[in-house]
């Protein structure tokens, strides 16, 4: 009797299931609350379909359209904006270590040849030049998606397999001409140009007042749009931007006390009840647990 197989729904809490590699074949009904956050890992981010306003990785922000690949590296901040009327959400991510990475680079230094593109001109998004390029690439997706699924004898090995496939369809696809960038034929709407100013400046004092008046808009309004697309204040979202740098921070092994300066703090006080509020343990409490293999690009 054959499987039927079906996209899952996302978990905030979900990470790797398996340490070298995992995909996940993702639809959601209604828009999920996406935190805005990062990986140890390499994230290869294949767009089905779905009613996305953009999505932003580090400090650029993309619309997708069903074939696009955002290559998201370790450390890199990103999440998702969708429209007012937003409805479902299908996407498929590939998740590497940098360990398997490595591992495929010593066989052949080419297979980060898109990784290297991308962050020659610090742009995430890869454009299929033709409708069959993409197709390929979504067939390999599938096919790992179908070996998860199945857990068939030699599974690890297979999904090696096929993996590395997907990685030279890709290298194979690319070229200069299929990094789209950011600031082409794009006008970024005014949420998107509030957080990269936050994102560019969250070491400093960042009011409401100020940033509104930076944009020639009202405290309100900044507020409602924070509400609106992303579910939470202005100031949520600045708390959990420097909150994310300071995790990345700790794991790199920086001071605390630097790190609360760096991260915009008015003081380690301030920082400390912060963060546990945010993640219910404690800066000290984290560098225990914290992943070692952020890139500090």
């Amino acid at each position: 009797m054959s499987t039927r197989l079906s996209p899952s729904q996302y978990n905030p809490k979900m990470e790797m299931k398996r340490p070298d590699l995992d995909l996940r074949y993702v639809f959601d009904e209604k828009p999920p609350v996406v935190e805005l956050h990062m990986h140890t890992f390499y994230e290869f981010f294949y767009f089905c379909e779905g009613d996305l306003e953009t999505y932003v990785v580090g400090s650029r922000s993309y619309k997708l359209k069903h074939g696009d690949i955002l290559i998201i590296p370790p450390g890199v901040m990103h999440h998702p904006i969708f429209s007012d009327t937003a409805g479902q959400y299908k996407r498929y991510v590939l998740s590497i270590s940098q360990e398997f990475m490595e591992k495929r680079v010593l066989e052949d230094p080419d297979i980060l040849h898109a990784i290297q593109l991308c962050r020659k001109i610090n742009e995430f998004l890869i454009r299929c030049s033709s409708p069959a390029h993409a197709e390929r690439l979504e067939h390999c997706l599938l096919s790992m998606w179908y070996e998860i699924q199945q857990e068939n004898l030699c599974v690890s090995a297979s999904l090696h397999s096929l993996c590395t496939h997907f990685l030279v369809e890709l290298n194979r696809t690319v070229s200069d001409s299929s990094i789209v960038s950011a600031r082409m034929g794009y006008q970024r709407p005014l949420l998107e140009k509030i957080i990269a100013y936050i994102w560019e400046n969250f070491s400093y004092r960042i009011s409401l007042d100020q940033t509104a008046e930076c944009f020639f808009v009202s405290p309100a309004t900044v507020e409602n749009l924070f509400r609106q697309k992303l579910g939470k204040s202005f100031y949520q979202y600045v708390i959990e931007y420097r909150i994310a740098i300071a995790q990345s921070m700790i794991a790199q092994g920086y001071p605390m006390k630097d790190i609360s300066i760096r991260c915009g703090f008015a003081d380690y006080s301030a920082f400390y009840k912060l963060f546990k509020k945010q993640l219910g343990v404690s800066p000290s409490e984290y560098r225990t647990i914290a992943p070692t293999s952020y890139l500090n690009d």
